[in-house]
């Protein structure tokens, strides 16, 4: 599916500075695997925003993850981390998606996607992984803003 011309400045203005961070920091190759799937995650979300064959409620999550990677307020700030800092918006945009293939067809998810892996393997590997990626203090906090969790559940 092609990007249109604002999702396609967007993801490229954000790969690229991605890219540019990752080869200027020597971030090691897992951790950028990971920060390279933001530009492809924020883009399937705000595509999933705009398909009518999804329920509200999915394009309410969609778009928490959207407004999420927009803010510069979150819980691994880019202003002081760089696209390291994106490592939270991808948990939750992962954890946005799992919530949403609850109630959206895989298929009509699975047209939005772009990205080079499977999404579903994407989807899996980073929950499996976010502990690592994010710690666990800030993986309860994705958690729960996600799932209405509380500590004491």
């Amino acid at each position: 599916m092609e990007l249109s011309k604002s999702h396609q400045r967007y993801y490229d203005k954000l790969r690229e500075r991605v890219e540019s961070f990752i080869k200027e920091k020597g971030i090691s190759d897992q951790i950028a695997h990971y920060v390279l799937l933001a530009p492809d995650l924020f883009v399937l979300l705000a595509r999933l925003l705009v398909d009518k064959r999804v329920s509200t409620s999915s394009k309410a999550t969609a778009a928490f993850a959207v407004a999420y990677f927009i803010s510069p307020v979150d819980l691994i700030p880019e202003v002081i981390t760089g696209p390291i800092g994106y490592l939270d918006d991808i948990v939750l945009a992962v954890y946005a998606l799992r919530k949403i293939l609850i109630d959206t067809d895989q298929v009509i998810v699975l047209e939005h996607w772009n990205g080079k892996d499977d999404l579903l393997q994407v989807i899996t590997n980073t929950i499996q992984k976010a502990d690592d990626l994010v710690g666990s203090n800030i993986l309860k906090k994705i958690e729960s803003l996600l799932f209405n969790k509380t500590k004491g559940k």
